[in-house]
């Protein structure tokens, strides 16, 4: 090797460009305002009117602070950079207090405490919201929905969940004419969900990132290893690939990945050092995420991250330019080659295990229309995940919103466990231990659902045994392998079989005379040819009258027992209307009955 004393090595600064302060701010104001527009369209001019006061507090604390001081005013444009950032982290329909509390806490505690602009131990923007979370966690908490039309100039607070509060409950039936899981994809993708000012949009975030990326004004590293680290511990975390991606989508992690992390000031010197930090961001936004009590982890993470930086730059260096050990050795770029390796792993365990676990993922768009069951997971221990929503008519006219994950073993298939997501306010829960570790057929035969509080949790107990059973339904007919077999008539599209269950797809109308109209139903109905009883009830079509069939009333009845009933003890408690459907699907079933009887003759024959 060639002796150093070879080599000239000029003074630095190495690098030179047109670069100033106020050039970088300006590209990173120019970023933000694809976010605030869409904020402003999706949620209103009052969302608008928060921005511009944090950004007008910011500012002029810092002018106050420097007037106070007695240093030259500063028009750097990073004050209102910060404030724009910390607008667009507020819930749209905060106080207007709060983004002045918000601003001034960011200014002059956070920055200009510690000597101003580039001497902040932390991110201004993300530290301060994480001080409003702690100070106004209940202003701090409340989301208004997507809605173009009803925000613009409505300053009501009608809070709405976002997908990691509230989760299915926070998205629309379908958004572009996307139903199911791609549906909620594209509502988290363009900003249709609730949630903070800018941090929405992801393609406007988007779009912005790229600018920055551009214009060299961010270091692409920071957010892509923090999202890179990020899906790879929601992998490994949630052990689906759905999750993965919603939750990616989800929350500021995109927004502040690419406009908070990345800080000049409080991002590390060293680009390796940057991979690091970047891994540390997205290792603690994840542990949060699934194990704390706040469902948002960003601003935190950012905040631990931040603090460590100062740590980073003094004790993880890089190697000298001839630096050489004691033994007369050049120094090994055991960094450099860590970080590499770092990214690498990463990157394969998403090429890996996306495929594996995506493989586990069960589309429920595929065979007919649930009532309940929203999402399925096939996991690699054998188990089934459900997400289930309903809602159970309690007294006085009320609906409670119910969603639940229910969790089917594949093996012994029975209910190993049910997890409330949402019950809403009216106070009646679900006894679970009614329906956890028993088998279908035992929970079909469960008669007795009373609770001890009352008539209306009864309801609630007897709503979520409709889910439940719905999710086997669900289980047999998309894990089971039906064949088809050879028959149609008029009122039957399809026939179909599993070993003893016979799935049989049946149409016919509900004559609401009295109403002036004809209702439309379609059914598949299952039936377990080895006990002649029903089985299983899917919901195919019930036109828009709005009178649904009550399917407790006839399942776990054999032929005879549906033959027998009479129009009183088929009523429904809802309507007459209801009571014809019913009746009219009485005829139906009575029907598929017939259809596999024959079927079973012309087999055996």
């Amino acid at each position: 090797m060639a002796e150093i004393s070879n080599y000239k090595v000029a003074a630095s600064p190495h690098k030179l460009d047109s670069s100033t302060t106020r050039k970088v701010m300006l590209d990173v104001l120019i970023a933000l305002v694809p976010c605030l527009v869409c904020g402003v369209v999706y949620f209103g001019l009052y969302s608008l009117a928060l921005v511009v006061i944090c950004m007008a507090t910011c500012f002029l604390s810092e002018q106050i602070y420097n007037l106070i001081r007695k240093k030259p005013f500063t028009f750097d444009l990073s004050a209102l950079v910060t404030g724009l950032i910390l607008g667009l982290n507020l819930p749209p329909r905060a106080p207007w207090y709060i983004p002045i509390v918000g601003g001034v806490f960011a200014i002059i505690i956070v920055k200009m405490l510690f000597g101003g602009l580039g001497k902040n131990f932390a991110n201004p923007a993300a530290t301060a919201r994480v001080f409003l979370l702690l100070a106004y966690s209940s202003v701090m908490t409340k989301y208004i929905g997507f809605d173009i039309a009803g925000n613009m100039l409505s300053t009501d607070i009608v809070t709405a969940p976002t997908y990691l509060s509230g989760g299915a409950a926070a998205f629309t039936g379908t958004f572009m004419g996307t139903g199911g899981y791609w549906g909620r994809v594209l509502q988290l993708l363009f900003g249709a969900v609730g949630g903070s000012i800018g941090e929405t949009c992801k393609i406007a975030i988007l779009v912005g990132g790229v600018y920055l990326a551009v214009r060299r004004v961010l270091d692409w590293r920071i957010p892509v290893v923090y999202l890179l680290t990020a899906a790879a511990m929601l992998l490994l975390c949630y052990g689906s690939a759905k999750e993965m991606l919603l939750q990616l989508l989800s929350g500021g992690l995109l927004f502040g990945a690419v406009f908070m992390a990345t800080d000049y000031a409080t991002s590390p010197k060293w680009k390796y050092n940057r991979v690091l930090y970047a891994f540390g961001l997205g290792v603690i936004t994840v542990l949060i995420r699934r194990f704390g009590s706040y469902p948002e982890g960003t601003s935190l993470a950012i905040l631990i991250m931040n603090l460590l930086v100062p740590l980073m730059d003094k004790f993880i260096l890089p190697v000298r330019f001839g630096q050489m050990t004691k033994a007369g050795r050049p120094v090994p770029h055991v960094m450099a080659w860590t970080m590499r390796s770092l990214c690498i792993v990463l990157a394969a365990a998403l090429v890996v295990f996306i495929p594996i676990t995506n493989y586990t993922n069960v589309y429920i768009t595929k065979n007919g229309v649930y009532s309940y069951v929203q999402d399925a997971d096939r996991k690699l221990n054998g188990q089934y995940e459900f997400t289930v929503q309903g809602g159970a008519p309690i007294m006085g006219g009320y609906v409670q919103n119910l969603e639940y994950k229910v969790y089917v073993d594949a093996g012994t298939k029975t209910v190993t466990d049910i997890v409330p997501i949402a019950q809403s306010t009216m106070g009646y829960t679900a006894e679970l231990s009614l329906f956890e570790g028993k088998t279908y057929a035992e929970i079909l035969a469960q008669t007795d659902l009373s609770s001890d509080s009352d008539f209306s949790a009864t309801k609630t107990n007897t709503k979520l045994r409709e889910m439940i059973l719905e999710c086997f339904s669900f289980y047999d007919y998309n894990i089971g392998r039906y064949e088809r077999l050879s028959y149609t008539d008029e009122s039957v599209s399809l026939a179909e079989r599993s070993g003893s269950l016979y799935r049989i797809t049946v149409s016919g109308i509900a004559d609401l005379t009295e109403y002036n109209y004809k209702q439309a139903l379609k059914y598949a109905v299952t039936i377990d040819s080895e006990t002649g009883r029903v089985y299983a009830i899917t919901t195919l079509a019930e036109s828009t009258f709005g009178y649904t069939l009550d399917k407790p009333v006839f399942l776990g009845k054999t032929k005879q027992e549906i033959a027998e009933m009479t129009r009183d003890e088929i009523a429904s408690d809802i309507s007459t209307g209801a009571t014809v459907t019913n009746v009219s699907v009485q005829g139906l079933i009575l029907r598929c009955f017939e259809v596999m009887e024959t079927l079973r003759e012309g087999a055996n024959g």
